[in-house]
């Protein structure tokens, strides 16, 4: 199976960041969680056949594929116990509030329902 990245579709930092998947890591697949077959997604998914990261766990595995070394090199950082403590944290605070950091930067805006 070809390792996929699911993302949700319906937000603008996460299609801005399927995008750069796409550029920069060509050896896995990027679907939106409405072609994955989903309703939503609370965060970014790397399906592999050892099974599913996701959040800041799944930028790490994901970076960690890129043709750059300095992307692979960041994947390992962020990988590491306190780094990925962290990066969860961080990743979490974006997740929270990407509707409105999509639209600071005139992304589109996510579909998501406001809390």
């Amino acid at each position: 199976m070809q390792s996929v990245v699911v993302y949700d579709g319906d937000c603008g930092i996460c299609e801005a960041s399927a995008r750069w998947i796409m550029d920069h890591v060509p050896t896995v697949d990027v679907v939106s969680h409405h072609q994955y077959g989903l309703t939503h997604i609370g965060s970014v998914w790397f399906v592999t056949d050892s099974g599913r990261l996701e959040g800041a766990t799944a930028i790490s595995a994901i970076l960690k594929l890129a043709n750059a070394r300095m992307y692979r090199a960041i994947g390992i950082v962020i990988g590491l116990p306190g780094v990925l403590f962290i990066a969860g944290l961080v990743y979490a605070l974006v997740a929270r509030n990407r509707r409105h950091i999509s639209r600071l930067f005139g992304m589109n805006a996510c579909g998501l329902p406001p809390r």
